[in-house]
């Protein structure tokens, strides 16, 4: 039995042995299956961290360091991300259009196809993964060359792609950003020229100049000038010869150092010569040869060698501290702002105050009162937003001639806390306080409190700056219940009063006699009345400037409560608004013109002529009803006395009229 089963295994083991030699050894490895194929190389970008290239002008070699790709021969530079991110594009799953299988026939031909000692190659490394691909010559077919994967013996025909990215030169795969800095991470810039030297320095978010004078720096153009100077786009390396002199960089034109987070020295950029060509005339003229140029030699620290960049580098050159100071008239977000105090010699404080989505104004000893929110938003918005048309000086050694010795308008821009800190107590906090002087013409004189510089602004700042406390009142004049108005009486210039009484089943009719109301007429009369709105407060009331010697229009109204009211219209403007008194409350306000109409107009219809037929000769005549209202009485608007308004904003470089102040 035991021989049996000796000769039964030794059967199946011969079987096993004939399948093996005869069947396995006939398939082909999972690599030269991936050959056949097509594929000519696979990897994961992510696995890699070395790159050497090999071509017929050297070699080329690259590693990834701290996340970022760097070229260590010919020349130590940073690498060009995005040629790198192209070729990884291209190889990493490098397929074939035909492959040439493993036979003697085509060994043979390795070497006419230029695959069996390559010049051209370029070798992937990371960990355990290596690929290495060898590029041969180019096919009869236009656009397709030779190529094989080193360590196997199928030669693919590919596309060409490949075989150009790997015949650039060096400068292909160096980074044509000339610096690698953002303007987030600089916080100190020096400028040095022929003009001079300044600093900048950054402190939170925002830049301000610290060097030769201290002011605020418009951050926005900061960041413009950092970028035009670092990511200025390299046009040629030129050499990487020591001697800087041939360049114009012995002494530079311009010196730019950088101080930046996360980088251990200062970076600086030393700018040149310009690289001059020679521009050819109309040969027919023969005139000589006019030199230009279109790019500047300049000098980095962090890199090596001589570069030339656009020559728009050269605006850095004749930068200036005030080309960078911020023209905004001050730095406030007016979301912070919770209080607006206005002072003016003479006259009462106005305290306007934020109370949710609307203002009101403080006083003490009385409780709030609503103001126009409209006007004190447009104050904020204006002060805020306002941009310098002038810096007039940078020393405030005499503010008399300025008229900021004594200003006319003094505002404050504070914020309002109603709980403590160990560091404060509750209440208002100031943010900024503007000094407002002397105004002619369409600009005048300004500063803030706490920086020692005069500037000129426009008059819209003034403006909108009232310092009349009737100026501010809330534009809702009236707010009355449409059925709690009884009785209405019109007074008309040149005509008697006209009596109306309510009553609920005949409506609108005359107290005395018996013509017949208009009730739509009447009706929006109430309309209008018990919901009026000013268009804005002119202050303090001027009975013979503002036309109330000889109203217009006086509206007399009686409430079901027995009060009573009356609005008293006189002159209007040249805008066709209308100044308005109303009873119990101080000061004029203008009316617009469709609510004028609807209070003047005619109440009593007009009756209809009885039909006749007229005698030869004889014409129809119709009588004017007796209740239409006469043609208003204009005043002229030289004699109204209006609230400053928006004027046109300065550009920069406009001069206040007067040139009495002292020039610094």
């Amino acid at each position: 039995m035991k021989t049996k089963h000796t000769l039964i295994l030794l059967v199946l083991a011969a079987a096993a042995f004939a399948y093996v030699w005869f069947v396995e050894n006939k398939r082909p490895t999972s690599d030269e299956a991936r050959e056949n194929a097509g594929i000519v190389s696979e990897f994961e970008r992510n696995d890699i961290d070395a790159i050497t290239i090999r071509n017929a002008t050297g070699t080329i070699e690259l590693r990834m360091r701290d996340g970022h790709w760097f070229m260590d021969a010919p020349v130590k530079d940073r690498a060009d991300e995005l040629a790198i991110t192209q070729l990884f594009t291209t190889c990493e799953k490098l397929r074939s259009e035909t492959s040439l299988g493993d036979t003697k026939e085509n060994r043979d031909k390795w070497k006419e196809w230029g695959v069996a000692k390559g010049y051209t190659t370029v070798k992937f490394s990371g960990g355990k993964v290596v690929q290495e691909i060898i590029v041969g010559k180019d096919t009869v077919y236009d656009g397709r060359n030779y190529a094989r994967a080193e360590g196997s013996k199928v030669v693919h025909v590919i596309r060409n792609t490949l075989k150009n990215d790997l015949g650039k030169s060096t400068d292909f795969y160096r980074d044509k950003r000339l610096a690698d800095l953002t303007a987030a991470q600089v916080s100190k810039l020096v400028i040095k020229s022929a003009k001079g030297e300044f600093e900048l320095e950054k402190k939170g978010s925002h830049w301000s100049l610290v060097r030769p004078l201290k002011a605020r720096a418009d951050d926005q153009k900061i960041a413009d000038l950092i970028a035009n100077a670092t990511t200025a786009r390299i046009e040629e390396f030129v050499s990487e010869a020591k001697d800087p002199g041939a360049f114009g960089l012995t002494e530079p034109r311009a010196t730019l150092t950088f101080t930046a987070e996360g980088v251990r020295e200062p970076v600086v950029l030393q700018i040149g010569a310009a690289k001059l060509v020679k521009k050819e005339g109309d040969e027919s003229k023969k005139p000589a040869a006019t030199p230009s140029f279109s790019h500047v030699y300049v000098k980095l620290s962090t890199r090596d060698g001589v570069v030339t960049v656009p020559a728009t580098i050269e605006s850095l050159i004749s930068t200036q501290p005030n080309d960078l100071r911020d023209q905004s008239l001050m730095r406030v977000q007016s979301d912070i702002v919770d209080r607006i105090t206005i002072e003016t010699p003479g006259r009462e404080k106005i305290v306007l105050a934020r109370n949710a989505e609307s203002w009101v104004r403080k006083q003490d000893g009385k409780s709030d009162s609503p103001v126009n929110s409209g006007a004190a938003n447009k104050l904020l918005n204006d002060l805020v937003s306002t941009k310098v048309a002038r810096f007039v000086a940078d020393m405030a050694s005499e503010l008399k001639g300025f008229g900021l010795d004594q200003p006319q308008a003094t505002v404050t821009l504070s914020s309002y806390s109603t709980e403590g800190t160990p560091e404060s107590k509750p209440g208002d906090k100031p943010i900024v306080k503007v000094l407002l002087g002397r105004f002619e013409g369409d600009a005048g004189y300004a500063k803030l409190d706490d920086e020692p510089f005069i500037v000129a602004v426009p008059k819209v700042v003034l403006d909108g700056v009232w310092t009349d406390p009737l100026q501010w009142q809330d534009l809702k004049v009236l707010d009355l219940k449409k059925e709690d108005v009884g009785g209405l009486d019109i007074t008309r210039t040149g005509q008697a009063s006209l009596n109306l009484v309510f009553e609920k089943e005949k409506g609108w009719k005359l107290a005395k006699g018996d013509s017949v109301v208009n009730q739509n007429a009447a009706q929006s009369l109430v309309n209008t009345l018990t919901s009026l709105r000013a268009v804005r407060w002119m202050g303090a009331t001027d009975v013979v400037k503002h036309g109330f010697e000889k109203p217009n229009l006086i509206v007399s109204y009686t409430l079901a409560d027995k009060k009573t009211g009356r609005i008293t219209i006189g002159g209007n403007t040249a805008e066709e608004l209308w100044l308005t008194t109303i009873e119990g409350r101080p000061g004029t306000f203008l009316m617009c013109k469709p609510d004028f109409d609807a209070l003047n107009a005619a109440l009593i219809e007009t009756p209809k002529p009885a039909a006749s037929i007229p005698k030869p000769g004889e014409g129809t005549v119709t009588a004017l009803p007796a209740s239409a209202p006469p043609p208003p009485t204009t005043i002229e608007p030289s004699k109204v006395t209006e609230p400053p308004k928006p004027t046109e904003v300065l550009s920069k470089g406009t001069k206040p009229a007067s040139e009495s102040a002292p020039k610094p």
